[in-house]
């Protein structure tokens, strides 16, 4: 499902757009391009609930799709909260953060107080985490953490709890009194079950577990239920009942031991720390070289850039040990393989904790275009004024490409150039004839051809989807065919954003939708489901008086018989990427200090989305975006040394 951003999230990514890329004059419309022992009397029968006396009410209703993946990782929850939510909770869970203490959010309850979570249903506290409670300031962080992710920190703040030595009681108790019915792993199969032919509660299912709060546990332990499950009121002191809760509410989590760690804290500056992984092969059949070199970069812009490097293990592991820590530092693990790079996620220097891991995936390459199509085609189309030779008005259209790398193999094109030096290209993107390019020439990730109406994509296309950004004006009086040639097959949804009142969208096959208002424009929507061949277009007509057309708009259309011919595909794809390549060698060799500049956007933009400031899909194009461009920029300084 996509989500589209609202007005407040538009300026919040307009913001930090402004900070990432050079932004041109006229692409104000790109953001809206990113829019989008329990017994049974009947054997085989289980009473998922009537094992333990359920709450009177339920305020958070889970369904199968609310469902973890896996078992919550208690030991990534503890991550993840030391990362996000110290700063308000604390760092301990004692609700006593930083902002909290100087007044910015309201006070909140501990996470410590036994008394109180007794009281709590973990499934509210995954509620709360992936829908915010606005009203409290707490933002929701559905965007920011996948299902698995918000599930595992849920469940870490519920059981914080819980002690080591509690939950190695209530094991021990567990062990002697319940293992019967309930089974070694919580299941509902214990060998009387089996024996008996029936079930008892699986304490295993976490969305059974999370209905329940610790006191409806403790009820059905310490009063029992009925003649489904004995009392223990008078077998176990009330410390015991309280730890058998503690580890039957664990039956359903993974790592819990694991998330008492107390390397599992954020480094203080000043401090050093480890930083480990694996580097994996992300093609089948294709293996690791026994040896490679992996580097680590850190620094920032303003200390400059330190970097090492090790040799990773035949296994693919690596290790970084005594790593400074600085809060304003940024640090990434990368890899050159292939004449590619390959990076890890990039982590600041306030999110590093004691111990911290990085993995990479890397790829082999492919220049097999039949592993790509387009899956998202959007364009939004606004009205504006640019001054061009006797261009004076017309139309700005910004395009938003889904492109899907279907392959498990990095896809590039290799291509020589002047200096002899290796380059490589990606996607050839054409515009309808007469378009004047908006992209900036000195942005490295494209080669402009105007006099072909057309882009060439340079960076290379990791498995899975990238999305490309062009912009483009075309001059307009009253009717244009917007014929626009693609060199991959469609295969998605086509979406056309209009915002010129006064002008109508006709065609076949778009079909007007529901209007979108973005910063008080109101954009009429067209769309389709496209399965549509290589080598075709997509074709509508535009009619209607250009609101605020200029007076002396004469002669402001560039005559038919002066276009150059679109640019054919096959063979002149290739000729046309040799011959400009030489453009891209134009550009001055890139510094430690400009790649330092994008590793530093990836962690601003990181630090936008895990506080829920920035669209989940737009953060991820967004993130794309600039680490393909840093690999580049690595790839480049790796050939130049």
């Amino acid at each position: 499902m996509r989500h589209h951003v609202t007005n407040t999230g538009q300026a919040n990514v307009l913001n930090q757009r402004k900070q990432s890329i050079r932004i041109h004059p006229f692409a104000w419309l790109l953001p809206l391009m990113m829019l989008f022992s329990a017994c049974s009397n009947l054997a085989g029968e289980q009473h998922i609930v009537a094992t333990f006396t359920p709450s009177a009410a339920v305020s958070a209703v889970l369904t199968t799709d609310d469902a973890p993946n896996q078992s919550p990782d208690l030991r990534d929850g503890a991550i993840i909260y030391q990362q996000n939510c110290t700063s308000c909770h604390g760092t301990g869970g004692a609700g006593d953060g930083e902002l909290v203490q100087d007044g910015s959010v309201p006070t909140m309850p501990s996470f410590l107080d036994v008394d109180h979570m007794r009281q709590q249903e973990p499934a509210d506290y995954y509620d709360i985490i992936t829908h915010g409670r606005i009203e409290n300031l707490m933002p929701p962080w559905e965007e920011a953490l996948t299902q698995q992710q918000r599930w595992d920190v849920a469940m870490y703040v519920y059981t914080l709890q819980y002690s080591l030595d509690q939950v190695h009681l209530g094991q021990d108790v567990y062990s002697a009194q319940c293992v019967d019915c309930h089974g070694i792993g919580g299941e509902g199969d214990g060998p009387e079950m089996v024996e008996s032919g029936r079930s008892a509660f699986d304490m295993t299912n976490i969305l059974d577990t999370a209905a329940l709060t610790d006191n409806n546990i403790y009820v059905s332990v310490s009063e029992g239920i009925g003649d489904e499950m004995p009392a223990f009121a008078d077998d176990l002191t009330e410390e015991e009942m309280w730890a058998a809760v503690a580890y039957a509410r664990t039956q359903s989590l993974a790592n819990f031991d694991a998330s008492r760690d107390a390397n599992l804290r954020l480094a203080e500056p000043g401090e050093t720390v480890t930083i480990s992984g694996t580097v994996s092969q992300g093609t089948q059949d294709a293996s690791l070289p026994d040896s490679l070199q992996v580097g680590l970069r850190y620094g920032s812009q303003e200390s400059g850039v330190q970097s090492q490097d090790v040799t990773m293990g035949t296994d693919g592991s690596y290790t970084f040990t005594e790593v400074p820590v600085q809060p304003d530092y940024e640090y990434v693990i990368f890899v050159i393989y292939g004449e590619q790079a390959f990076l890890s996620e990039v982590l600041t220097g306030d999110q590093l904790l004691l111990e911290n891991t990085l993995n990479l995936a890397l790829y082999e390459t492919t220049d097999d275009p039949a592993v790509l199509t387009i899956s998202q085609l959007e364009t939004a189309i606004g009205a504006d004024r640019l001054d061009v030779e006797n261009v004076t008005t017309g139309l700005v259209f910004n395009q938003s490409i889904t492109f899907t790398n279907h392959s498990d193999r990095l896809f590039a094109i290799a291509a020589p150039t002047q200096s002899g030096q290796r380059s490589t290209v990606s996607t050839l993107i054409q515009l309808p004839p007469g378009a004047i390019i908006l992209n900036s020439p000195d942005d490295p990730r494209f080669i402009i051809v105007q006099q072909q109406y057309a882009l060439i994509y340079t960076e290379p296309l990791l498995p899975g989807e990238t999305t490309v950004n062009v912009a483009f004006f075309l001059p307009y009086e009253s009717e244009a065919v917007i014929d626009q040639p693609w060199q991959y097959p469609i295969e998605g949804e086509v979406t056309v954003y209009l915002a010129p009142p006064n002008i109508d969208l006709l065609s076949d096959t778009l079909q007007p939708g529901e209007d979108r208002v973005i910063n008080g424009v109101t954009y009429r929507a067209y769309s389709e489901e496209r399965d549509q061949a290589a080598n075709a277009s997509t074709i509508y007509t535009l009619q209607g008086e250009l609101f605020g057309r200029a007076a002396n708009a004469d002669g402001n259309v560039v005559p038919s018989d002066v276009l150059l011919p679109v640019l054919l595909v096959g063979v002149a794809l290739l000729i046309l990427i040799v011959a400009v390549l030489v453009i891209r060698t134009q550009h001055s060799p890139k510094t430690d200090a400009e790649i330092q500049q994008l590793v530093h956007q990836i962690a601003e933009l990181d630090a936008q989305h895990d506080q829920g400031q920035i669209n989940h899909d737009l953060y991820q194009r967004q993130r794309a975006d600039l680490k393909a461009r840093l690999a580049a920029l690595m790839s480049q300084n790796d050939d130049a040394s």
